[in-house]
């Protein structure tokens, strides 16, 4: 439907917080969405050459080495010798499912020449470099030195891989290279236990979507780190998501998470007087002609909506889930994990996105789409979906799995590469941001400075 966003006030009237819909939802709120972060930041703006400039990128290389990321799904690695390639920068490394209970990562380079061991992900009994045939077994140990006789100098027994760390969490595996890191649990906090709830044991790669983009890693990440940018960029969704009632959270002592939450099956304040709630349920579900579902005796389209979801989270996962509030059956829950992971919480499925530096290139990234699904207890984990590769030409609505998200994302992705050219054009000083709204953006670069050692407003 096209709404009249003409005269578009300041403040929008009969504006709603989340803290209003919890407090209407049908069912109790629990206490992981009632946990607000209320953390205090500065309010100056951001040097425009944290996105373009080389130097700061160089820069940036010490805090991939430092930070907890993602490299795969466990259900990537089910048989012993499986193993992914996870790249990002110049880095590459090889995870491994090493035997029945370990999972382990190498950095992925021969100890003689250099030359990468794997060029793409796989199974293998063994790790031999294709160059001279030095050989590594899944644990790391060395087991074949090409010409032994020719190295007197050298000791097998010094010469294992060198190992990053690993850890698992909601059927995802982390890798740091740090040794000196702290522990996931504790960089996940408070994620870990605002997840708790949501059946991640009955998880899977269910979408997988990647493309390349114009723009630094920052600038792309930055566009699903706010609403606000909603009623101009998606106007099409502005009858059924609520872009001004989001929570926007980050908690003090806390620097890898923050979250977004966002109403769904609600009409943004802008536009809520020229929709009706029967009206925000159809838009929602794609079509206002069919009148195919009614609102029932729901009070409002969020509830109808729960119910909907509810059942099909219920079937999907075998679980009751009867008692479970309907903000955590129909909203938008962006939690963002530093550096470059965010998704979604609640009983699925759950979309997720990773943005990492494309081939080295300060102004290019590589994003990456999914969902992780959900299967019923005590049944096998399916496997998960291969990624879908986009040329950089190629709309995300290409991807009928996607669905209307894939809309979405084309226009983000316009407004994508013109700021990166913007930032590349512009005299100003400081790209200036909201107070509230763009608060996780500023979060975001506050824990960037803790690894680098410097503030926000330098390179």
């Amino acid at each position: 439907m096209a709404y009249d966003l003409r005269k578009i006030p300041s403040q929008p009237p009969r504006a709603r917080t989340y803290e209003d819909y919890l407090a209407r939802d049908s069912r109790p709120a629990p206490a992981n969405l009632l946990d607000t972060g209320t953390a205090a930041l500065e309010t100056r703006g951001l040097d425009p050459r944290r996105y373009t400039d080389r130097s700061f990128y160089e820069r940036e290389r010490r805090m991939w080495d430092q930070v907890w990321q993602i490299a795969c799904r466990e259900e990537h690695l089910p048989n012993v010798g499986d193993h992914m390639v996870y790249e990002v920068g110049k880095r590459s490394y090889i995870v491994v499912r090493a035997s029945t209970t370990e999972i382990r990562a190498y950095p992925n380079a021969c100890l003689h020449r250099g030359r990468k061991l794997r060029t793409e992900s796989g199974r293998a009994a063994e790790f031999r470099c294709p160059f001279h045939g030095f050989t590594w077994s899944l644990q790391g140990d060395l087991t074949h030195l090409p010409c032994e006789w020719d190295f007197p100098h050298l000791n097998k027994e010094d010469l294992s891989l060198p190992e990053v760390q690993v850890d698992t969490w909601a059927g995802w595996v982390f890798i740091n290279p740090d040794p000196a890191a702290p522990p996931l649990a504790e960089y996940l906090d408070p994620i870990r236990e605002h997840y708790a709830p949501y059946l991640w044991d009955q998880s899977y790669m269910g979408l997988h979507v990647g493309k390349v983009l114009h723009g630094n890693w920052k600038v792309i990440q930055e566009a699903f780190m706010e609403s606000f940018h909603s009623l101009y960029t998606h106007p099409q969704i502005v009858g059924y998501i609520d872009d001004f009632g989001c929570s926007y959270d980050q908690w003090e002592g806390k620097p890898h998470v923050n979250r977004m939450m966002v109403p769904f099956v609600a009409a943004s304040p802008y536009v809520i007087d020229q929709v009706s709630e029967q009206e925000v349920l159809e838009d929602w579900l794609g079509g206002r002609a069919t009148g195919s579902v009614s609102l029932d005796d729901c009070a409002t389209a969020r509830e109808r909506m729960a119910r909907i979801n509810r059942a099909a989270a219920e079937e999907a996962t075998g679980a009751n889930l009867q008692a479970v509030s309907d903000a955590e059956l129909v909203d938008g829950w962006y939690y963002n994990v530093f550096p470059n992971l965010m998704f979604w919480g609640g009983y699925g499925p759950n979309m997720w996105y990773r943005f990492r530096p494309w081939e080295d290139d300060h102004e290019k990234t590589f994003m990456e789409v999914g969902y992780i699904m959900r299967h019923p207890k005590n049944t096998p984990k399916p496997a998960p979906a291969k990624m879908i590769a986009l040329d950089i030409d190629q709309p995300w609505s290409s991807v009928e799995a996607l669905g209307s998200l894939g809309g979405v994302l084309d226009q983000d992705t316009q407004n994508m590469a013109a700021v990166q050219e913007g930032l590349n054009a512009t005299f100003a000083s400081a790209v200036q941001l909201a107070r509230y709204q763009e608060s996780r953006i500023r979060h975001m670069h506050k824990t960037l400075d803790l690894y680098l050692g410097s503030d926000s407003t330098k390179t």
